[in-house]
């Protein structure tokens, strides 16, 4: 019986060492791999969790920010700024790359006055009777995925930190 015209290829087919070794790696190791790529996005290497999650303080902690070191674009995020109420209104300086890569969604309390100069936004607060320090949350949407770079002052403190943004 003759063998089908698929079968009688008299091609041979051509191997290569390198490909070959990546195979055998691959089938060896490959789930291995991918168990420790699974365990370290649930743990938030690579989005929101415990290894992404970031609290930066200024050397004399009366300026900190909360946030995500490692975000996805189009993804909300909670940002939380806390600053020393001196006096009675807190000046709250976003600059940096905070407009031109984020979207902000909500901001709580509500300023009783922004505006923007220079690329920066700034954001003014009738500070409240009580002590302790003065917190703002921000709810942002990425924009662009990249390496961000973002500046936070607060009367003659500031706090400069980055963020990674993935598509």
């Amino acid at each position: 019986m003759p063998k089908p015209a698929s079968v009688q290829n008299k091609i041979p087919v051509k191997e290569s060492p390198k490909w070959l070794a990546f195979e055998y790696i691959m089938q060896k190791y490959g789930g291995v791999a991918l168990v420790i790529i699974v365990c370290l996005g649930l743990a938030g290497l690579f989005s929101d969790g415990v290894l992404s999650s970031q609290r930066l303080s200024d050397p004399t902690h009366t300026l900190s920010v909360e946030y995500e070191k490692v975000g996805r674009i189009d993804s909300d995020m909670n940002i939380k700024i806390e600053t020393a109420a001196t006096g009675e209104t807190v000046t709250l300086v976003l600059g940096g790359d905070w407009m031109e890569a984020n979207e902000i969604k909500s901001l709580y309390p509500t300023a009783e006055r922004m505006t923007s100069q220079n690329g920066e936004l700034i954001l003014h607060y009738r500070a409240s009777a009580a002590s302790g320090p003065f917190a703002v949350w921000l709810g942002v949407t990425p924009r662009k995925a990249g390496r961000h770079e973002y500046r936070i002052r607060s009367g003659d403190t500031s706090l400069a930190f980055s963020q990674v943004i993935l598509p």
